[in-house]
C-alpha cells in the first residue's frame, strides 16, 4: 500500500530534478520559450506543476478555496530563486499536511469534471494523479531545457 510518506519521498525526488534543471538553465533561459517546439517556458512549466499540486492537494483533497487560473500558469515568469522558494514552500506545506492527508477518507471536491477517471476518484487516486503530473511535466521540462540549450548554443 502506498502511504503519504511514500508520496512525499517521490515528490521530493521529482522536484529535486525540477530544481536541477532550472538551476542548469539559470535566469538567462528559465523564461525562454523554445522556438522550435513552441513549448511553455521552464518557469511556466514549474509554475504549472505547482498549480496542479496546490489545486489537487489543497482544493480537491483538503477542501481549501482555490483561485487557480490555469491559463495564467503558462504565461508566468520570474527567477530561478523564486522557483526554489516556491518549490520549497510547497514541499514544506505537503510535509505539514501529511497527517491531514493520511486521515482523509473522502475527497472534499469531486474532480470528475476536471479529469474524468474510469474508476472512482479516491485519496490514493488523487495522490497518484498528482505524482503523474509532476513526473510528466518533469520530463517535459527536461526536453524543453535540452531544446533551449541547443537553440542557445550558437
Amino acid at each position: 500500500m502506498i502511504t503519504v510518506d511514500d508520496f512525499e519521498v517521490f515528490c521530493r525526488r521529482s522536484f529535486a530534478g525540477v530544481l536541477r534543471t532550472i538551476d542548469d538553465l539559470g535566469d538567462r533561459l528559465v523564461n525562454e520559450r523554445p522556438r522550435q517546439i513552441m513549448a511553455s517556458s521552464p518557469f511556466a512549466l514549474v509554475t504549472h506543476i505547482l498549480g496542479v499540486c496546490d489545486f489537487w492537494i489543497g482544493h480537491i483533497l483538503l477542501g481549501k478555496p482555490s483561485d487557480r487560473v490555469r491559463a495564467d500558469e503558462f504565461t508566468a515568469s520570474g527567477t530561478v530563486e523564486e522557483l526554489h522558494h516556491r518549490v520549497d514552500a510547497w514541499l514544506l506545506s505537503l510535509h505539514r499536511s501529511k497527517s491531514q492527508i493520511a486521515e482523509t477518507t473522502s475527497l472534499a471536491v469531486d474532480p470528475t469534471t476536471e479529469v474524468p477517471l474510469e474508476a472512482e476518484w479516491t485519496v490514493g487516486a488523487v495522490l497518484l494523479h498528482i505524482y503523474e503530473e509532476i513526473a510528466q511535466h518533469l520530463g517535459h521540462l527536461e526536453v524543453t531545457a535540452d531544446v533551449l540549450r541547443m537553440e542557445n548554443s550558437t
